[in-house]
């Protein structure tokens, strides 16, 4: 056992979570997926096509310099919600603390265009995640849609999991690794913002450059974060971006592998 686990608060409040029940938002009614079979229905439904821009907010300290504009859509992550809530916004799913507060404690603030569970199950990270994203849509829904898109067998989804993975490698020639939250949000926006041309921004995805903490508190950072390996890995992605037909403003303090 790590005697050290006893000390942070961020396993209490995951316990916390996991036995609270659900918002009274949170309906007792499982949706039907089923039309959503191709990217393009996911996308009309988002609505990108009203949108001048789309901005990624991860949770580094440079999140704070984030441009307020109801003409924008957010994709956020994590704590990065938490500046983008009354903003028109999309919630991206990839950290079982963050899900399992997400279902317990998230009402649907008035700018929420929907949530997105994106992740490999082939990843053995993901079955936990997976388990716990499927038990919830069994059984419940919010007002807006969650699209969970994973490579599962049998998911409704599963077809648009495969389309997003093969337009990654058409659009920019890249194969995604999950590092972290803010790079799998990142990479899911960016595909948007081709497939509708619409200019990104990207803030938040620091990478460990600025110090150790978030937008919002002073933290350790985890290897997801601040590894010289997973700076590489998001390093490519950033360099396949700036040469695609995406034009891309980083307002992030990492700005690919030039960093070194």
């Amino acid at each position: 056992m790590d005697l050290k686990s006893l000390f942070r608060s961020r396993n209490y409040q995951h316990f916390f979570h996991r036995i609270k029940p659900f918002p009274a938002s949170v309906k007792k009614e499982p949706l039907d997926y089923s039309g959503f079979e191709d990217l393009n229905d996911l996308i009309e439904y988002l609505e990108i096509k009203n949108y001048k821009k789309i901005v990624v907010v991860a949770s580094g300290p440079s999140a704070s310099k984030i441009n307020y504009d109801q003409e924008n859509l957010y994709f956020a992550c994590n704590d990065s919600l938490r500046l983008v809530q009354d903003l028109p916004h999309v919630y991206m799913l990839y950290d079982m603390f963050y899900l399992t507060r997400y279902l317990k404690t998230y009402g649907g603030e008035s700018g929420w265009k929907g949530s997105i569970f994106w992740y490999n199950y082939n990843n053995p990270h993901s079955h936990k995640i997976y388990r716990l994203t499927r038990k919830y849509l069994n059984y419940y829904s919010r007002k807006k849609r969650e699209f969970l898109i994973t490579n599962k067998a049998g998911e409704d989804l599963q077809p648009v999991y495969g389309q997003v993975e093969s337009l990654l490698q058409e659009v920019f020639d890249y194969r995604h690794y999950r590092v972290n939250s803010g790079f799998n949000t990142l990479v899911f926006a960016a595909l948007m913002a081709h497939l509708e041309n619409k200019p990104l921004e990207v803030y938040g995805l620091d990478m460990g450059i600025g110090g150790n903490k978030y937008f919002n508190k002073d933290s350790p950072l985890g290897r997801s974060v601040k590894s010289q390996k997973n700076r590489e890995l998001v390093g490519v992605f950033l360099d396949k971006l700036y040469k695609s037909k995406v034009e891309t403003m980083n307002f992030s303090n990492f700005q690919g592998n030039v960093e070194g």
